[in-house]
């Protein structure tokens, strides 16, 4: 039997329609995105970028978000990142004054079992400048772990609490016996020393230091500020759930951060109590986006900078780059006083791959087992202007689209430079937008629908030319004579 050319044109032509119509809406349904919520009168919306819409992104700098409307439109938005001058930090001493209790501390300290407390006043003597950075100086011989209350006035009358047990540890370090025999202990290792307080970049002329219940009173003999230029205060710090180590090393543990992740501030969690030792954190990237001199208020041995050369070779395109080295603890205190764990480290927002901590023996001085971390970001804030209807997502874009951001200045016009941003809000609701399957384009409303409509009328022109051939086969057949053999 022969069937007809102009038929078999037809069925394939319809089939390649068919799939092509089919594959077109599943493809564009496949973007990732997220859905809002918004919240207050518009135009203009304000987005708080979170570690979910952090995970949305593909690029380092979150350049290819972007908020769409129900069609599909990219909305104007700009990013409401802070300005941040730069401001050169200045280290500077400042007066310490011995006070008595405030009133309110000296009624609780007067039972019978309660350790004697103390209280300082620091004078910064500048109320103009942001405080970044308080460090005490101790008597050398001072072997302690002390808890102090920090409070911030501009005029000894008006106090805020700025910190309630900021830590200060100076320790004597023992030799270390191994399989080799003793150890001598290192020159620049001889103490464990932690006086430094951050104190976040607020701006005070007065601090007030208070010896917190139970803590033994430090022996203060000195007091320094970094302080810089007022900047606009930054934004809160968003922390992580705690994070296991990846893969260790006989003196490093690495941890995988989460992706798109800026570290403004780092945890270290010793696995066991009673535990001291000194780290170098070290920060991986792409080689290619090694920043600068970058501004640390850490400071530590250039022992670690030995443990950075003598480790294995990074991945090729990645370098590891030294980002703080600090002392970390988590020690008990008698007569049941709350354990004493080591501060956050303060770091500089660089988008870190991973993070290596480094020690200078073997590992296990932090605990039996690794220790875990936690790490903050601090959270971005994204303008938009809601124009047509919703819902909004908020969408990834295609690998190499340009940049679409424009300046707060261009996409609020008229607005001054120090005016608080709008009222109305968006929320990232859930669960996450899900592709919509093929099956269900037919469904789509509106300008949507077209794609899916189309499909259906080729889906039914392959039908129809099914059912022509048929009976073209079935023709052929009744007019075969009956004496001719197949």
């Amino acid at each position: 039997m022969k069937i007809a050319p102009a038929a078999l044109t037809t069925l394939a032509l319809a089939c390649a329609h068919a799939g092509v119509g089919a594959a077109a809406p599943a493809q564009a349904a496949s973007a990732p995105a997220l859905p809002l919520s918004l919240s207050g009168t518009g135009p203009y919306y304000v987005l708080d970028i979170d570690a979910q819409a952090r995970r949305l992104s593909a690029a380092p700098g979150l350049g290819d978000l972007r908020v769409r409307n129900a069609v599909g439109e990219t909305m104007a938005f700009a990013w409401a990142d802070p300005p941040q001058p730069a401001a050169s930090a200045q280290r500077v001493p400042a007066r310490l004054y011995k006070i008595p209790l405030p009133p309110a501390e000296t009624a609780s300290s007067t039972t019978s079992d309660a350790p004697p407390r103390q209280a300082w006043i620091v004078d910064t003597r500048d109320a103009g400048d942001d405080l970044l950075r308080l460090d005490l100086g101790l008597e050398r011989d001072t072997q302690g772990v002390y808890t102090l209350r920090i409070d911030a006035s501009d005029d000894l009358q008006h106090w805020r609490t700025l910190q309630f047990d900021a830590q200060l540890v100076q320790l004597q370090a023992l030799p270390q016996v191994g399989a080799a025999g003793a150890l001598a202990t290192q020159a620049g290792r001889e103490r464990l020393a932690s006086a430094g307080i951050d104190l976040d970049d607020v701006p005070a002329r007065y601090l007030r230091l208070t010896t917190a219940p139970r803590s033994a009173i430090p022996p203060l003999v000195s007091a320094t500020v970094t302080r810089s230029a007022h900047r606009p205060a930054p934004a809160p710090l968003e922390w992580s759930a705690p994070i296991a180590a990846s893969s260790c090393e006989a003196t490093s543990c690495d941890y995988a951060l989460p992706p798109n992740a800026p570290v403004a501030a780092l945890q270290v969690a010793p696995s066991d109590i009673d535990t001291v030792g000194e780290v170098m954190v070290l920060g991986q990237l792409d080689a290619g986006q090694l920043p600068p001199q970058r501004r640390s208020l850490l400071r530590g041995s250039l022992h670690a900078l030995r443990l950075k050369a003598q480790h294995a070779s990074p991945p090729p395109g990645q370098a590891w780059d030294s980002a703080a080295v600090a002392s970390v603890y988590w020690l008990s205190q008698p007569s049941g006083a709350p354990d004493l764990h080591s501060p956050p480290l303060r770091l500089d927002g660089a988008p870190w791959r991973a993070l290596r901590l480094e020690t200078a023996g073997p590992i296990s001085q932090l605990g039996h087992a690794a220790p875990t971390i936690r790490v903050a970001t601090r959270r971005r804030q994204l303008v938009f202007v809601a124009r047509g209807a919703g819902p909004f997502v908020l969408a990834r874009a295609p690998a190499g689209d340009p940049p679409a951001a424009m300046a707060l200045a261009g996409l609020m016009p008229g607005r001054a430079a120090d005016a608080p941003l709008p009222a109305a809000s968006a929320a990232i609701a859930t669960p996450p937008v899900e592709p919509v399957p093929a099956s269900a384009a037919s469904a789509v409303t509106g300008p949507a629908a077209a794609p899916a409509s189309r499909a259906g009328w080729l889906w039914a022109a392959l039908l129809a030319g099914l059912a022509a051939m048929g009976a073209m086969a079935w023709s052929l057949l009744r007019k075969r004579p009956s004496g001719t053999r197949a």
